[in-house]
């Protein structure tokens, strides 16, 4: 269900999602999403809590390979965990974009925010205190430079997504890479891995994207206007 949910809210956006199209992309039940999630606000964090739980398990396993042991590409890997690289990462950008906009409504969605940019937060603050005892970074403080890193990166994500035509992945990954290096006082270029040739956040037809088709755009903000509508009498 889970998995369903983040491909139809990164799809379709939130307010264009039923518990019933969940339950349809699922195959399931309306009353079985409907006894998972009380509500759709839980649909929406359970999704990005998902995603996100997936994507660090990627991280995780790259984490472990003998060329990438280090500070320095610890924190160029955690640059490009945190930059839509992939179809994935592209998804999970559109759900933290989803959670965003709403959290300022809803001391709820607020929390659920918050928690979860304390847990990409910290690997980076974990990276630059192991630069420190490394000697490769010098006068930084972890903590202040993970809080500036989420900011840069979730910024410069969202541009990217909404296909930001100054931007292209290539050139943000580095501008990121070497205003974290300043932060961190590191000598060099962070050592980044190269990029897959195929970049979800570049040109290309909305199908490469992950995006819907003319037609799908319409069903889409059909339902979309169908969700903001108020019924009749009100």
């Amino acid at each position: 269900m889970l998995d369903a949910a983040v491909e139809l809210i990164a799809r379709d956006g939130f307010d264009g999602v039923r518990i019933a199209d969940v339950a349809r992309q699922a195959g399931v039940s309306t009353a079985l999403v409907h006894y998972h999630f009380a509500h759709r606000a839980q649909l929406l964090t359970e999704a990005l809590t998902h995603s996100l739980s997936r994507a660090e398990q990627r991280l995780a396993r790259s984490a472990g390979e003998v060329e990438r042991s280090g500070a320095d590409r610890r924190l160029a890997d955690l640059i490009d965990f945190a930059l839509p690289v992939t179809g994935d990462d592209v998804r999970e950008a559109r759900l933290w974009a989803e959670l965003e906009s709403r959290a300022a409504g809803s001391p709820e969605l607020a929390e659920a925010l918050a928690r979860l940019n304390r847990r990409t937060e910290q690997p980076i603050a974990d990276a630059v205190a192991a630069g420190l005892d490394e000697g490769i970074f010098h006068d930084c403080v972890p903590a202040e430079v993970a809080t500036a890193a989420q900011a840069l990166l979730a910024g410069l994500s969202v541009r990217l997504t909404a296909h930001d035509p100054g931007l292209d992945l290539a050139g943000v990954r580095e501008l990121a890479g070497r205003q974290l290096g300043r932060l961190v006082g590191y000598a060099g270029v962070l050592p980044f891995r190269p990029l897959p040739e195929v970049l979800s956040t570049g040109p290309g037809t909305a199908a490469e994207r992950g995006e819907p088709d003319g037609a799908g755009r319409a069903a889409v903000t059909r339902r979309r206007r169908a969700a903001r509508r108020p019924p009749a009498g009100h």
